[in-house]
């Protein structure tokens, strides 16, 4: 698996800066979006987290499920985010990733959302994305 470092590219960082809110979702929709690429690109690297562990690629414990539906229901990154259905290995996701920065963590999307109020919440947005708690695997502690 890659390094998050190795993988960030060209102006990702300065943008994240700029629209990053320090704590929670910010105060617009650009913060919105920047925190749930963030928060999915982090979970990955970090935990080995999917947002939708449903189809070929099954990822950890973490339900980010939350973060793709904000981002799938206010029109970004919608075709990046539904090859999810046919990701196979850490690599393709880590594409998808890729390609869902390129997309959305731009200075002219970026712009546009800034003037956009907060709406709905990254934390508990619903929709086609499901994350599926598989018990079988859960290892006994006893």
């Amino acid at each position: 698996m890659m390094q998050m470092n190795d993988y960030l590219e060209g102006d990702y960082l300065s943008l994240i800066d700029k629209y990053m809110p320090d704590s929670g979702e910010g105060e617009n929709q650009a913060s919105q979006a920047c925190t749930a690429i963030n928060k999915l690109t982090y979970k990955w690297y970090n935990d080995g987290d999917v947002f939708d562990n449903t189809h070929y690629l099954r990822g950890w414990w973490n339900d980010l499920s939350s973060y793709a539906n904000w981002l799938y229901n206010h029109g970004l990154g919608k075709e990046v985010l539904s090859r999810i259905t046919q990701i196979k290995t850490d690599k393709e996701y880590e594409e998808l990733l890729n390609d869902l920065q390129k997309e959305v963590i731009t200075p002219s999307v970026l712009e546009q959302l800034e003037k956009k109020p907060l709406d709905g919440s990254i934390y508990s947005e619903k929709g086609i994305f499901r994350f599926v708690e598989d018990f079988d695997d859960e290892e006994d502690d006893w």
